[in-house]
């Protein structure tokens, strides 16, 4: 028996077996780094995946309470144009006016003519809940579309204040008729508190202005929601 060959034959083998260990170590530790890392990269990304998801859900939101709240504004300007417009109606009924307090040297005729100036006063008031609602969302609706944006909550309340104080100036003015005279701006004061029609009605154009700037800018809010609406039911329309 050549016991060298036999020797050298077992010393090879296990060298062999020894490289071939050693290999199968390195590569089950490196496969257990690359899974490690490969593991990490997807916790992050999973990470990344999650705030981004967070962050557009946050931003749709948003986007969604201010285009309603875009719909409420407008729809707060609409109403206030047709209680403006209500309220300068020259026509009363019996009774309006009556809440103002009457001087001692008022006769009867006296009484009838400043209590339908002061109807208009009066039917204003009346929306005053309806007009402290509208101006508490002044500064939210700021917030929403920029300080610029509430110019015409500004109009809108200018006007209001101008046709109270014409209503006010035709009062207190209203005794001058007995000095023979009436005030300059007498005629301008009527046109303020009352609407009868003409094409030359100094309020009228101008709540249509302020209506018109309001819709300016809730407008492309309001379609914003109206087409995502549409292709939402256009979506679930194609799933179905």
């Amino acid at each position: 028996m050549d016991w060298s060959a036999a020797i050298t034959g077992l010393v090879g083998a296990l060298v062999g077996s020894g490289i071939s260990a050693f290999t199968l170590r390195r590569t089950h530790r490196e496969r257990l780094t690359a899974d490690r890392e490969l593991a990490q990269q997807r916790a992050k990304a999973d990470i990344a995946l999650a705030e981004k998801k967070l962050s557009l859900d946050r931003g749709f939101e948003i986007w969604k309470r201010r285009t309603a709240f875009a719909e409420d504004v407008l729809a707060d300007f609409y109403q206030a144009r047709d209680v403006i417009s209500a309220a300068r109606s020259p026509g009363s009924f019996e009774g309006e006016g009556s809440t103002r307090k009457r001087a001692d040297w008022e006769q009867e005729s006296d009484s009838s003519t400043l209590d339908a100036y002061f109807a208009t006063t009066e039917r204003l008031v009346a929306k005053r809940e309806f007009f402290a609602q509208l101006y508490a969302r002044r500064y939210r609706f700021m917030a929403y579309f920029g300080a610029e944006a509430v110019k015409p909550y500004d109009d809108l309340h200018k006007i209001y204040v101008e046709v109270v104080i014409a209503v006010r100036m035709l009062i207190d003015t209203y005794r001058n008729r007995d000095q023979g005279s009436l005030p300059a701006g007498h005629s301008r004061w009527k046109k303020v508190i009352w609407d009868i029609g003409s094409e030359d009605d100094v309020i009228r154009p101008r709540l249509d202005q302020v209506v018109a700037a309001i819709e300016a800018i809730c407008g492309p809010a309001i379609r914003d929601i109206a087409e995502d609406d549409l292709a939402g039911e256009g979506r679930a329309g194609r799933l179905a």
